[in-house]
């Protein structure tokens, strides 16, 4: 680079979302913006350094074959961060690269800052100590305070589905409750790997839902897979082409809405969901979608899981809320998980997840927008 920039390091889709308002940010103070985001960071104005789809992983039996991949692309971040034109580091999430290039930020005197830190009130607490000196932007004031108790300052970010103003209110739900048309959100993972360990279990549950009778007037029943990338698509829909040619038209492939109210819309008007655990499971809760989640991890990562994290439950909503509001299905076997998760379905109430929206928006309506964040890290 012969011109100064600010790098980033974003290698998650829930990254992506996070780094965009920062981009923009700082592109709107004439600064260049270089690393690694999605498309949302990119169409923001970040100059890509690698391949966005070749960074997210899940689970250590994914990173494993990515090794020399992920590696290559590591080095060229400190490469980059070492540089005499970067000017300053803003890192997010994806703790595999970010905790060591946040260190090498910290020996050079190079302002960082570290947006989504590690979630060290679940597994590895030590690492805080690690950030001291970071500027840190937290999503939850619970995060804040696991910091607070380690000795390492940090400040909550406004949830970005939270920042258009008119998310702030429940939104008009009557067209859904009187639509002729039911429609299933499933949500098989953001990582290509994670999606195909679940696919047999979300399709096993769909196609039994489709089954299932209404229990309001409905014409017609739909099956919508939600994926955060276009890369994602054609594995999946070679899924979908194994399910009986009486069902699978009823199936579809589709990406996100980068549009935070487009999504709340999409959401909101679905009758039920399926996701694994993540960010989506919070955005899915803010709509006020019916919700159970699941996932089928690797089995090194549930060995180790298990034994590791230190939290009972996985969906954020469950966390914030101090619950278990949301059921939650972790396990291995499609089988035993299938008729569960159905059961689940089948009993979770529309009147009880517009209200858990209500009060989740009320409890995250609270923060500082990203501009703040960068000021501070420019500005002290």
């Amino acid at each position: 680079m012969q011109e100064p920039f600010v790098l980033f390091c974003a290698g998650e889709d829930s990254g992506d979302v996070l780094g965009e308002a920062f981009v923009q940010s700082i592109v709107q103070r004439g600064m260049l913006p270089v690393g690694t985001g999605g498309s949302r960071m990119q169409n923001a104005g970040l100059v890509p350094i690698a391949e966005f789809n070749e960074l997210p992983v899940s689970g250590f039996l994914d990173v494993l074959p990515r090794t020399a991949r992920l590696q290559k692309v590591y080095r060229k971040l400190k490469d980059l961060l070492c540089s005499e034109e970067c000017m300053a580091f803003i890192a997010i999430d994806y703790p595999g690269f970010n905790m060591k290039l946040c260190q090498v930020a910290k020996k050079m005197g190079k302002p960082v800052l570290y947006v989504a830190p590690p979630q060290i009130w679940a597994w590895k607490p030590g690492r805080a100590q690690k950030l001291d000196g970071v500027n840190l932007a937290v999503l939850f004031q619970f995060e804040k305070e696991a910091y607070a108790q380690k000795g390492v300052n940090a400040d909550v970010l406004l949830h970005p589905f939270l920042l258009h103003e008119n998310l702030y209110h429940t939104l008009p739900y009557s067209e859904q409750l009187n639509s002729s048309e039911e429609t299933l959100l499933l949500f098989p993972g953001s990582r290509l790997s994670q999606a195909k360990r679940n696919m047999d279990l979300f399709l096993k549950v769909a196609e039994a839902w489709l089954k299932m009778p209404s229990p309001q007037v409905a014409t017609s029943k739909k099956v919508k897979l939600i994926v955060p990338r276009e890369s994602l698509i054609p594995s999946l829909e070679s899924y979908i082409q194994k399910i009986g040619e009486g069902m699978h038209q009823q199936f579809s492939v589709q990406v996100a809405p980068e549009d935070s109210e487009e999504r709340r819309m999409l959401f909101g008007a679905a009758s039920m969901a399926l996701a694994t655990p993540g960010t989506v499971t919070l955005e899915l809760a803010l709509s006020g979608a019916p919700l159970v989640v699941a996932t089928k991890p690797d089995f090194l990562t549930y060995a180790l899981g298990k034994l590791l994290v230190k939290t009972r439950t996985f969906a954020m909503p469950n966390i914030l809320m101090k619950k278990m509001l949301i059921p939650e299905f972790i396990g291995r076997g499609t089988k035993k998980m299938a008729p569960q998760i159905l059961a689940a379905m089948h009993n979770q109430d529309l009147a009880k997840s517009r209200q858990l929206a209500v009060s989740l928006t009320e409890r995250l309506g609270k923060g500082f927008v990203p501009d703040c964040f960068v000021d501070k890290l420019f500005n002290g």
